[in-house]
């Protein structure tokens, strides 16, 4: 809580995928949202409250990520205020040599349930008039987690090489209601995994992507939720690419951190064995015919680097083509800078190699450095 008196205080909240600036007064216990000046392409990342002066951390596709002064009677402006200011510019030499991407939210019904996600598309590219386009179906991990428009490097990289990012909000992620997140409690491989085919179908109807060229992005939730689309959806994607997730629930006890939240999800494998084989993606690898870049970090404790190694060796004896890279020394992350953007470029080679529409996968990448075995 950021206090603005003795009875006023400021806080962050989730609200239906956006970072929302909340008024309190204490004595009443009332609250309001405030601060509609945000928008609807921009995130709020931090606040604080000193005096008069309140600041806060914004978050843009194309414009960064910087903090922000204001005073504080002025949050609750309805427009952008003149008072304003920005404090920084940290990217300001990326974003006006590269070409950043624009953004547009997205919503779609399926299983009753209204869901939403995040759309990143290049500048010259118009949904709904343009031609289908190469998407990367980008999965948010937690899965207590949501995606709203925020400036990220990652997106940029995909966005500059033509490919739409698509962020689905599925069940199981925070911000629209506790009824939303627990749907997916205690049964891993459900309702998420269809929320996310459906939005890849919903694009595909509307003629924004091309349903021959998506690709699986996702790290930790985001890979573990790639076991269970390649698996259960097999023709969504052309290739994918998960990162440090768990693929056997059972195997995965005691050899990650996470044991205390698995028996509060699960139970002990051995008291709750159905539920649990049936969210372990292993178990249905048999089914797997897309492409798949497997990474893992070394010293990963939250989803153990073995999760990975059992994926790629399983899939690759199912007939699938398949990559295994381990970042040796990384733990649930990949934080040195050269790995990062080794990272992007296994992801970037992986894609272009399987994509249908690429002539010369091995050629060197327009945007990077030359594609490496």
């Amino acid at each position: 809580f950021e206090w603005a008196d003795e009875g006023t205080f400021y806080t962050l909240v989730g609200d239906e995928a956006r970072t929302r600036v909340l008024r309190c007064d204490a004595t009443e216990a009332d609250w309001e949202r405030t601060f509609e000046a945000q928008g609807d392409d921009r995130a709020v990342t931090g606040l604080s409250v000193a005096g008069d002066t309140a600041v806060l951390g914004l978050s843009h596709p194309s414009e960064g990520h910087d903090p922000y002064a204001l005073p504080v009677d002025d949050l609750a402006a309805e427009t952008e205020p003149e008072s304003l200011t920005r404090l920084a510019e940290l990217n300001e030499g990326l974003t006006d040599e590269f070409e950043m991407p624009e953004v547009e939210r997205v919503s779609f019904e399926n299983d009753g349930w209204e869901i939403s996600g995040v759309l990143y598309h290049p500048p010259e590219y118009e949904p709904g008039e343009s031609d289908p386009a190469p998407t990367v179906c980008a999965i948010h991990g937690g899965p207590v987690s949501y995606d709203e428009p925020v400036f990220d490097f990652t997106h940029a990289a995909f966005t500059s090489r033509g490919y739409l990012v698509f962020r689905p909000n599925y069940r199981g992620g925070s911000s629209f209601g506790r009824q939303f997140c627990e749907t997916l409690h205690g049964q891993w491989g459900t309702v998420e995994a269809s929320d996310i085919a459906a939005g890849v179908e919903e694009l595909a109807d509307r003629g924004w992507t091309d349903p021959d060229r998506v690709f699986g992005h996702g790290f930790s939730y985001g890979g573990i939720a790639q076991g269970y689309l390649v698996t259960q959806y097999p023709d969504l994607f052309t290739a994918a690419a998960p990162e440090h997730g768990i693929y056997d629930l059972r195997s995965a006890y005691g050899t990650d951190d996470s044991h205390i939240w698995m028996e509060n999800e699960y139970g002990y494998p051995w008291e709750n064995q159905e539920a649990i084989d049936a969210s372990s993606a292993i178990n249905d690898i048999g089914n797997v015919e897309t492409p798949l870049l497997v990474a893992a970090g070394g010293e990963d404790w939250r989803c153990p680097p073995s999760q990975s190694e059992q994926l790629y060796v399983a899939a690759q004896q199912a007939g699938a083509d398949c990559r295994l890279v381990v970042y040796g020394d990384e733990h649930h992350n990949v934080g040195d800078p050269d790995r990062a953007i080794h990272r992007l470029e296994e992801i970037t080679s992986w894609y272009r190699r399987h994509d249908p529409e690429v002539d010369d996968p091995d050629a060197d990448d327009p945007h990077g450095r030359a594609s490496e075995e």
